[in-house]
């Protein structure tokens, strides 16, 4: 892997992700605190309705990815125009049946949803400006594909960094100026969605001037193949989505608008979560189709191996801190509300992702493999067991709203410990024990970190009350976890190599 690339990728990306998450960190409070968390459930719960829709359309954009940068590797420009014309025009009619669906939907929100009648008028705008931005983001959707296939993530990172600034600048002004109302946040995102589509538009036009708009090549081969190949991949997000994305839905339904503008408060932290492996995780992708194109195993794996050593330095070490000073911060940024529950409740949800996130990156083994069939049908079993596990607990148990995250654990732990490190091992024809080893790695490691945050939490040097010692507290003992993980992740050769560069570029 060009290392030069990877830096400005990983850390343009980075800051992506930071200007994400830091319009949800600010704006989260301040609504809470005036339209109620009520109000507020219903912006997280709008977005999952884009993941529902999103099962429809990663059988076509899922695998897009990976046709069009094989077809460029071969430097057969027809062939990638061909694919690309395919995505574009078979996204462009998944988009009309979506206005269709969309408008009967918000016609009828009411009838499907527990929505306090004071905020119905809101919240079906909310969901008019949210399904609309969806539709705008499918019919786009080929135009990020060139600069995937370029591996020029920076160039993407870029555009979603001024994306965030304006979404920001956006709500802040329309909150300032008018009278606050949630859908403000569907209209900002519907008017961000139109800007990303016009700059990834210009990008792929500057980075592969030789693609080209032309209905004479679309093929409906080409579709049939990517959507052939893709139609696992929706599979997986069908089960994903049961997995991930119905917790608000059931919340809404068993414990109504309050219960579920409670649980999703303990969204933010997964969600960054989540933002950060959406951007870390697929800077590795190029390399390894690459790698697997020129049937380079060893190239392959090696990028596996950095990739699950980034997301440890990049994920698991703040998520460590988090374990230990989750309270606090829910104390400082929403005090009208339980901390110590918040915490309890995002630590339950976070569990899966702890075991899994040790090796987030394997599920690339099954896309570039093509190997999808199986982990689908393993997919759609775990989210039926989740599912049915949930409605169980909700209904015949004292856990009240606990009972969807302690749902999602049990059924998370058991696949991210069978299934998935398995099939990956058999992809890569690998032993059985091959990624087991890697987890339990991963898992020593971040048992190791909580047991230094938490000693250093003992330690008592200081009340942490106010921000600032917050984030005074926090990036001591973070510095502290990322020696500890350099050392840990790192041999003495590659330490001395890093150390010195640094040195180098001290010097000058």
């Amino acid at each position: 892997m060009d290392k030069r690339r990877f830096v400005v990728n990983l850390v343009s990306n980075f800051f992506s992700a930071i200007s994400g998450v830091g319009i949800s960190f600010f704006l989260t409070p301040y609504i809470v605190e005036h339209l109620g968390k009520e109000a507020y459930g219903f912006f997280p719960l709008s977005n999952n309705f884009v993941m529902y829709a999103g099962i429809i359309t990663t059988a076509l954009n899922s695998m897009s990815s990976r046709y069009i940068t094989i077809s460029l590797e071969k430097k057969d420009i027809r062939e990638a125009n061909t694919y690309f014309n395919a995505v574009l025009f078979g996204n462009l009619f998944i988009s009309l049946a979506f206005l269709v669906v969309s408008a009967v939907f918000c016609l009828f929100i009411d009838q499907v949803l527990d929505i306090p009648g004071n905020l119905l008028y809101d919240v079906r705008l909310l969901f008019i400006f949210i399904l609309f931005s969806l539709v705008i983001n499918v019919s786009s959707a080929v135009f990020q594909v060139t600069a995937f296939a370029l591996n020029r993530f920076d160039k993407l990172a870029f555009i979603n960094i001024i994306s965030n600034v304006l979404k920001l600048g956006a709500i802040i002004l329309l909150f300032y100026f008018f009278t606050p109302r949630i859908y403000f946040l569907g209209v900002t995102t519907a008017a961000t969605a139109l800007y990303m589509f016009v700059a990834n538009y210009r990008l792929t036009k500057k980075l592969l001037p030789e693609v080209r708009i032309d209905w004479s090549l679309f093929s409906k081969n080409a579709l049939y193949v990517i959507v052939g190949s893709g139609i696992w991949n929706s599979v997986m997000a069908l089960s994903n989505v049961i997995n991930t994305q119905l917790d608000l839905l059931i919340a809404n339904h068993f414990f109504g608008a309050s219960g579920m503008g409670f649980l999703s408060l303990t969204k933010f932290i997964p969600n960054a979560i989540y933002i950060l492996l959406g951007i870390i995780v697929p800077i590795f992708l190029p390399e390894m189709l690459k790698a697997y194109a020129n049937n380079d195993m060893t190239k392959l794996k090696k990028t596996l191996d950095l990739s699950f050593k980034a997301i440890f330095l990049v994920v698991l070490v703040p998520l460590s801190v988090f374990f230990v000073y989750g309270e606090v911060f829910f104390k400082l940024w929403l005090p009208t509300q339980d901390a110590h529950a918040l915490h309890i409740l995002s630590v339950i949800t976070l569990v899966p992702f702890i075991v899994h996130g040790t090796i987030e990156t394997v599920y690339h083994v099954f896309v570039i493999t093509n190997k999808l069939r199986m982990a689908s049908f393993w997919g759609i079993f775990i989210s039926i067991f989740n599912f049915v596990l949930v409605i169980l607990l909700c209904k015949y148990s004292n856990l009240g709203v606990y009972a969807i995250p302690v749902g999602a654990l049990v059924s998370g732990v058991l696949s991210h410990l069978t299934f998935t490190p398995l099939y990956a091992a058999y992809c890569l024809q690998e032993s059985r024990s091959f990624f087991f080893k890697k987890i339990v790695r991963g898992l020593a490691g971040f048992a190791l970190l909580i047991a230094l945050c938490y000693g250093w939490k003992q330690l008592d040097l200081f009340e942490v009350d106010t921000w600032l010692l917050f984030v005074v507290n926090c990036t001591m003992v973070g510095f502290v976890l990322l020696m500890v993980t350099f050392f840990m992740n790192f041999d003495s050769a590659t330490r001395a190599n890093i150390v010195g560069k640094i040195r180098a570029k001290v010097k000058l």
